[in-house]
Protein backbone atom coordinates (compact mmCIF):
# COMPACT_ATOMS: atom_id res chain seq x y z
CA UNK A 1 0.00 0.00 0.00
CA UNK A 2 1.27 3.36 -1.04
CA UNK A 3 2.40 5.90 2.15
CA UNK A 4 2.81 9.38 2.34
CA UNK A 5 4.76 11.44 5.07
CA UNK A 6 3.40 14.83 6.27
CA UNK A 7 5.98 17.29 7.75
CA UNK A 8 4.55 20.10 9.74
CA UNK A 9 5.02 21.60 12.82
CA UNK A 10 1.87 21.05 14.75
CA UNK A 11 -0.64 18.57 14.60
CA UNK A 12 -4.50 18.81 14.66
CA UNK A 13 -4.26 17.66 18.21
CA UNK A 14 -2.07 20.80 19.46
CA UNK A 15 -3.91 23.00 21.25
CA UNK A 16 -1.74 25.88 19.37
CA UNK A 17 -3.22 24.78 16.12
CA UNK A 18 -4.98 26.99 13.86
CA UNK A 19 -6.32 27.02 10.14
CA UNK A 20 -3.09 25.51 8.96
CA UNK A 21 -3.58 22.11 11.06
CA UNK A 22 -7.34 21.72 9.74
CA UNK A 23 -6.60 22.01 5.91
CA UNK A 24 -3.22 19.31 6.60
CA UNK A 25 -6.16 17.32 9.01
CA UNK A 26 -8.53 17.40 5.66
CA UNK A 27 -5.80 16.73 2.94
CA UNK A 28 -4.68 13.82 5.13
CA UNK A 29 -8.43 12.03 5.07
CA UNK A 30 -8.17 12.41 1.50
CA UNK A 31 -5.60 10.40 1.08
CA UNK A 32 -6.94 7.94 3.32
CA UNK A 33 -10.25 8.01 1.29
CA UNK A 34 -8.02 7.16 -1.75
CA UNK A 35 -5.88 4.28 -0.25
CA UNK A 36 -3.39 5.81 1.06
CA UNK A 37 -0.95 5.24 4.36
CA UNK A 38 -0.55 8.62 6.26
CA UNK A 39 2.33 9.34 8.86
CA UNK A 40 2.33 12.90 10.62
CA UNK A 41 5.61 14.00 11.36
CA UNK A 42 5.50 17.22 13.96
CA UNK A 43 6.29 18.62 17.37
CA UNK A 44 5.80 17.55 20.63
CA UNK A 45 3.44 19.73 22.99
CA UNK A 46 2.71 19.55 27.07
CA UNK A 47 1.73 16.00 27.84
CA UNK A 48 1.81 14.91 24.14
CA UNK A 49 2.22 11.30 23.24
CA UNK A 50 5.46 10.56 21.33
CA UNK A 51 3.59 8.32 19.09
CA UNK A 52 -0.65 7.69 18.81
CA UNK A 53 -3.12 7.07 16.07
CA UNK A 54 -5.61 9.20 15.55
CA UNK A 55 -8.20 9.13 13.09
CA UNK A 56 -6.25 6.16 11.00
CA UNK A 57 -3.26 9.23 10.87
CA UNK A 58 -0.08 8.03 12.33
CA UNK A 59 1.15 10.96 14.24
CA UNK A 60 5.40 10.76 15.28
CA UNK A 61 6.28 13.51 17.45
CA UNK A 62 9.43 14.87 18.24
CA UNK A 63 11.93 18.24 19.15
CA UNK A 64 9.58 21.88 19.46
CA UNK A 65 8.65 24.04 17.54
CA UNK A 66 11.52 24.90 15.60
CA UNK A 67 14.15 21.71 16.14
CA UNK A 68 10.99 19.27 14.52
CA UNK A 69 12.21 20.96 11.49
CA UNK A 70 15.53 19.35 12.02
CA UNK A 71 14.18 16.22 13.07
CA UNK A 72 11.53 15.97 10.47
CA UNK A 73 14.50 16.45 7.45
CA UNK A 74 16.39 13.80 9.17
CA UNK A 75 13.57 11.51 9.42
CA UNK A 76 12.75 12.36 6.09
CA UNK A 77 16.10 11.64 4.72
CA UNK A 78 16.48 8.16 6.38
CA UNK A 79 13.10 7.18 5.36
CA UNK A 80 12.17 8.56 2.15
CA UNK A 81 12.30 5.34 0.03
CA UNK A 82 9.27 4.12 2.21
CA UNK A 83 7.18 6.62 1.04
CA UNK A 84 5.84 7.71 -2.25
CA UNK A 85 5.06 11.36 -1.44
CA UNK A 86 6.26 13.40 0.97
CA UNK A 87 4.39 16.72 1.81
CA UNK A 88 6.94 19.60 3.39
CA UNK A 89 4.85 22.25 4.89
CA UNK A 90 6.17 25.42 4.77
CA UNK A 91 5.35 27.80 7.89
CA UNK A 92 8.01 30.35 8.15
CA UNK A 93 10.55 27.60 7.87
CA UNK A 94 9.83 24.43 6.15
CA UNK A 95 12.03 21.17 6.30
CA UNK A 96 14.55 20.96 3.89
CA UNK A 97 13.50 18.31 1.96
CA UNK A 98 14.04 20.68 -1.47
CA UNK A 99 16.31 18.10 -2.95
CA UNK A 100 14.31 14.92 -2.22
CA UNK A 101 12.00 14.08 -5.81
CA UNK A 102 9.12 12.39 -3.70
CA UNK A 103 8.84 16.16 -1.87
CA UNK A 104 6.04 18.56 -2.52
CA UNK A 105 5.75 21.74 -0.77
CA UNK A 106 2.23 22.80 0.56
CA UNK A 107 2.71 26.45 2.18
CA UNK A 108 -0.56 28.57 3.12
CA UNK A 109 0.83 32.07 3.71
CA UNK A 110 4.99 33.73 3.96
CA UNK A 111 5.32 35.06 7.36
CA UNK A 112 7.08 37.94 5.99
CA UNK A 113 5.99 40.75 8.76
CA UNK A 114 5.26 38.06 11.18
CA UNK A 115 8.82 38.00 12.18
CA UNK A 116 8.93 41.03 13.69
CA UNK A 117 5.35 41.43 14.87
CA UNK A 118 5.94 38.22 17.07
CA UNK A 119 10.11 38.18 17.63
CA UNK A 120 10.48 41.83 17.66
CA UNK A 121 12.54 44.13 15.36
CA UNK A 122 16.03 42.54 15.52
CA UNK A 123 14.51 39.29 13.55
CA UNK A 124 13.83 41.84 10.91
CA UNK A 125 16.29 39.59 8.72
CA UNK A 126 14.28 36.81 9.27
CA UNK A 127 11.88 37.94 6.16
CA UNK A 128 15.00 37.41 3.85
CA UNK A 129 15.85 34.09 5.18
CA UNK A 130 12.26 32.68 4.68
CA UNK A 131 12.71 34.33 1.20
CA UNK A 132 15.60 32.45 0.75
CA UNK A 133 14.72 29.08 1.66
CA UNK A 134 11.65 29.80 -0.36
CA UNK A 135 13.80 29.97 -3.36
CA UNK A 136 15.53 27.04 -2.40
CA UNK A 137 11.78 25.21 -3.07
CA UNK A 138 11.25 27.22 -6.26
CA UNK A 139 11.56 24.13 -8.53
CA UNK A 140 9.35 21.82 -6.75
CA UNK A 141 5.71 20.81 -7.01
CA UNK A 142 4.09 23.84 -5.20
CA UNK A 143 0.33 23.95 -3.13
CA UNK A 144 -1.22 26.83 -2.07
CA UNK A 145 -4.41 28.10 -0.67
CA UNK A 146 -5.02 31.17 -2.22
CA UNK A 147 -4.25 33.83 -5.26
CA UNK A 148 -1.87 36.12 -2.75
CA UNK A 149 0.68 33.61 -2.17
CA UNK A 150 0.46 32.27 -5.35
CA UNK A 151 1.79 35.81 -6.47
CA UNK A 152 4.23 35.79 -3.49
CA UNK A 153 5.92 32.86 -5.03
CA UNK A 154 5.63 33.69 -8.39
CA UNK A 155 8.19 36.68 -7.80
CA UNK A 156 10.17 34.50 -5.61
CA UNK A 157 10.70 32.68 -8.69
CA UNK A 158 8.02 29.69 -8.33
CA UNK A 159 6.45 28.43 -11.69
CA UNK A 160 4.46 25.20 -10.36
CA UNK A 161 2.28 26.56 -8.15
CA UNK A 162 -1.15 25.41 -7.63
CA UNK A 163 -4.24 26.86 -5.56
CA UNK A 164 -6.51 24.66 -3.32
CA UNK A 165 -8.24 26.70 -1.52
CA UNK A 166 -9.71 26.48 2.39
CA UNK A 167 -12.96 24.63 3.30
CA UNK A 168 -15.78 24.83 5.94
CA UNK A 169 -17.83 22.23 7.45
CA UNK A 170 -21.17 24.27 6.49
CA UNK A 171 -23.73 23.83 9.17
CA UNK A 172 -27.38 25.66 9.10
CA UNK A 173 -28.14 27.05 11.89
CA UNK A 174 -31.03 29.55 12.40
CA UNK A 175 -29.30 32.28 14.55
CA UNK A 176 -30.97 34.19 17.28
CA UNK A 177 -29.26 37.34 17.13
CA UNK A 178 -28.30 39.73 19.96
CA UNK A 179 -31.00 42.27 20.68
CA UNK A 180 -28.08 44.87 20.93
CA UNK A 181 -25.25 45.44 18.18
CA UNK A 182 -22.56 42.46 18.94
CA UNK A 183 -19.43 42.44 17.50
CA UNK A 184 -16.63 39.31 17.38
CA UNK A 185 -13.00 39.04 17.15
CA UNK A 186 -12.45 34.83 16.66
CA UNK A 187 -8.92 33.64 16.79
CA UNK A 188 -5.53 33.38 18.75
CA UNK A 189 -4.98 36.83 21.07
CA UNK A 190 -1.54 37.08 19.54
CA UNK A 191 0.00 40.10 17.51
CA UNK A 192 -0.08 38.80 13.92
CA UNK A 193 -4.22 38.54 14.54
CA UNK A 194 -3.88 42.22 15.86
CA UNK A 195 -6.86 41.41 18.78
CA UNK A 196 -6.00 44.91 20.14
CA UNK A 197 -7.18 46.50 17.00
CA UNK A 198 -10.90 44.69 17.46
CA UNK A 199 -10.97 46.16 20.59
CA UNK A 200 -9.87 49.88 19.51
CA UNK A 201 -12.43 49.32 16.89
CA UNK A 202 -15.21 48.11 19.11
CA UNK A 203 -14.48 50.98 21.26
CA UNK A 204 -14.73 53.68 18.57
CA UNK A 205 -18.45 52.13 17.66
CA UNK A 206 -19.69 52.22 21.10
CA UNK A 207 -19.32 56.36 21.11
CA UNK A 208 -21.58 56.28 18.67
CA UNK A 209 -23.81 53.05 19.54
CA UNK A 210 -23.64 52.84 23.39
CA UNK A 211 -25.52 49.86 23.76
CA UNK A 212 -22.87 47.47 21.80
CA UNK A 213 -21.36 44.45 23.00
CA UNK A 214 -18.09 42.67 22.12
CA UNK A 215 -16.90 38.99 22.40
CA UNK A 216 -13.32 37.59 22.11
CA UNK A 217 -13.30 34.38 21.42
CA UNK A 218 -10.00 32.41 21.60
CA UNK A 219 -6.58 32.36 24.05
CA UNK A 220 -2.81 33.04 23.34
CA UNK A 221 -0.09 35.07 24.15
CA UNK A 222 -1.91 38.24 24.93
CA UNK A 223 -5.17 37.41 26.73
CA UNK A 224 -3.48 38.35 30.08
CA UNK A 225 -2.42 41.74 28.84
CA UNK A 226 -5.80 42.50 27.05
CA UNK A 227 -8.01 41.08 29.94
CA UNK A 228 -5.87 43.19 32.40
CA UNK A 229 -6.20 46.71 30.08
CA UNK A 230 -9.49 46.20 29.22
CA UNK A 231 -10.90 44.87 32.68
CA UNK A 232 -13.16 48.08 33.64
CA UNK A 233 -14.83 48.06 30.16
CA UNK A 234 -18.24 45.62 31.11
CA UNK A 235 -19.12 45.39 27.64
CA UNK A 236 -16.17 43.02 26.35
CA UNK A 237 -16.52 39.91 27.39
CA UNK A 238 -13.37 37.09 26.69
CA UNK A 239 -14.98 33.74 25.99
CA UNK A 240 -11.51 31.62 25.61
CA UNK A 241 -11.43 28.48 24.14
CA UNK A 242 -14.57 27.33 22.96
CA UNK A 243 -14.72 23.69 21.22
CA UNK A 244 -16.75 24.05 17.71
CA UNK A 245 -20.44 23.64 19.70
CA UNK A 246 -19.84 26.41 21.96
CA UNK A 247 -17.62 28.43 19.01
CA UNK A 248 -20.63 28.54 16.92
CA UNK A 249 -23.21 29.31 19.45
CA UNK A 250 -21.83 32.62 20.25
CA UNK A 251 -20.81 33.71 16.81
CA UNK A 252 -24.48 32.78 16.28
CA UNK A 253 -25.23 35.95 18.40
CA UNK A 254 -23.07 38.26 16.81
CA UNK A 255 -23.34 41.06 14.01
CA UNK A 256 -20.09 41.60 12.90
CA UNK A 257 -16.67 39.75 13.00
CA UNK A 258 -13.70 41.69 12.89
CA UNK A 259 -10.83 40.62 11.30
CA UNK A 260 -7.45 42.78 11.49
CA UNK A 261 -4.67 40.37 11.19
CA UNK A 262 -1.68 41.84 9.64
CA UNK A 263 -1.54 39.46 7.32
CA UNK A 264 -4.03 35.97 6.66
CA UNK A 265 -3.26 32.44 4.62
CA UNK A 266 -6.94 33.38 3.53
CA UNK A 267 -8.97 33.32 6.63
CA UNK A 268 -10.97 30.40 7.40
CA UNK A 269 -13.10 32.48 9.81
CA UNK A 270 -14.12 35.06 7.51
CA UNK A 271 -16.10 32.07 5.62
CA UNK A 272 -17.04 30.28 9.58
CA UNK A 273 -19.13 33.52 10.26
CA UNK A 274 -20.20 33.94 6.64
CA UNK A 275 -22.25 30.65 7.12
CA UNK A 276 -24.17 32.16 10.10
CA UNK A 277 -24.93 34.91 8.10
CA UNK A 278 -22.64 37.16 9.47
CA UNK A 279 -20.72 40.12 7.34
CA UNK A 280 -16.98 40.33 7.97
CA UNK A 281 -14.66 43.66 8.58
CA UNK A 282 -10.92 43.09 7.79
CA UNK A 283 -8.17 44.77 6.97
CA UNK A 284 -6.54 45.20 3.20
CA UNK A 285 -3.98 42.61 3.40
CA UNK A 286 -2.89 39.59 1.79
CA UNK A 287 -4.83 36.67 2.34
CA UNK A 288 -8.24 38.46 3.44
CA UNK A 289 -8.32 40.08 -0.39
CA UNK A 290 -8.85 36.38 -1.25
CA UNK A 291 -11.42 35.75 1.24
CA UNK A 292 -13.42 39.24 1.56
CA UNK A 293 -15.21 40.35 -1.27
CA UNK A 294 -16.17 44.04 -0.53
CA UNK A 295 -20.33 44.57 -0.14
CA UNK A 296 -21.20 40.78 -0.98
CA UNK A 297 -19.97 39.17 2.69
CA UNK A 298 -17.97 42.16 4.09
CA UNK A 299 -15.63 44.70 3.44
CA UNK A 300 -11.81 45.38 3.15
CA UNK A 301 -10.61 48.59 5.69
CA UNK A 302 -7.51 50.32 6.10
CA UNK A 303 -7.47 50.80 10.17
CA UNK A 304 -9.51 51.09 13.11
CA UNK A 305 -11.20 54.13 12.03
CA UNK A 306 -12.06 53.24 8.35
CA UNK A 307 -13.50 49.82 10.34
CA UNK A 308 -15.53 51.54 12.77
CA UNK A 309 -17.03 53.90 10.53
CA UNK A 310 -17.61 51.07 7.79
CA UNK A 311 -19.51 49.30 11.04
CA UNK A 312 -21.46 52.20 12.04
CA UNK A 313 -22.83 52.84 8.35
CA UNK A 314 -23.56 49.43 7.97
CA UNK A 315 -25.36 49.42 11.29
CA UNK A 316 -27.47 52.17 10.45
CA UNK A 317 -28.94 50.99 6.77
CA UNK A 318 -31.23 47.26 8.54
CA UNK A 319 -31.91 46.59 4.76
CA UNK A 320 -28.16 46.86 3.42
CA UNK A 321 -27.18 44.90 6.74
CA UNK A 322 -29.89 42.05 5.86
CA UNK A 323 -29.06 41.55 2.01
CA UNK A 324 -25.45 41.61 3.69
CA UNK A 325 -26.44 38.65 5.98
CA UNK A 326 -27.81 36.87 2.86
CA UNK A 327 -25.22 37.11 0.33
CA UNK A 328 -22.56 36.42 2.74
CA UNK A 329 -24.72 32.68 3.96
CA UNK A 330 -24.76 32.43 0.09
CA UNK A 331 -21.24 33.13 -0.20
CA UNK A 332 -20.38 30.78 2.15
CA UNK A 333 -22.06 27.99 0.30
CA UNK A 334 -18.82 27.57 -2.38
CA UNK A 335 -16.68 26.51 -0.17
CA UNK A 336 -16.23 22.98 2.30
CA UNK A 337 -13.64 20.72 2.99
CA UNK A 338 -15.28 18.00 0.79
CA UNK A 339 -14.27 20.23 -2.22
CA UNK A 340 -10.96 21.23 -0.96
CA UNK A 341 -10.12 17.73 -0.55
CA UNK A 342 -11.21 16.47 -4.21
CA UNK A 343 -9.57 19.62 -5.58
CA UNK A 344 -6.56 18.33 -3.66
CA UNK A 345 -6.60 14.56 -5.12
CA UNK A 346 -6.97 16.03 -8.13
CA UNK A 347 -3.76 18.31 -7.93
CA UNK A 348 -1.43 15.33 -6.72
CA UNK A 349 -2.51 13.92 -10.20
CA UNK A 350 -0.50 16.57 -11.93
CA UNK A 351 2.50 15.43 -9.80
CA UNK A 352 1.55 11.97 -11.34
CA UNK A 353 1.22 10.52 -7.93
CA UNK A 354 -1.21 7.42 -7.68
CA UNK A 355 -4.96 8.36 -6.36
Amino acid sequence: MNKVLILNRRDILNPNGGGAERYTFEIAKALIKNGYIVDWFCSKFKNSKDEEIYENIRIIRKGNEFSVHFYGLIYAIKNFKNYDLIIDEFNGIGFFTFFLKNSVLLIHQLYNEFWVYEMGKFFFFMKYVEKFLLWLYRKKFTITVSNSTYEDLIKIGFNNVFIVPNGIDYINLNCEKNENLTICFLGRLRKTKNPEDAIKIFIKVKESINAAKMILIGTGPLENYLKTKYKNYKDIEFLGYLNEEEKYKNLCKCHFLIVPSIREGWGIVVIEANMLGIPVIGYDVKGLRDSIKNGLNGFLVKDVDSASKKIIEIWHNKHFYYHLSINSKEYAKNFSWEKTREEFIKCLKKFKIKT
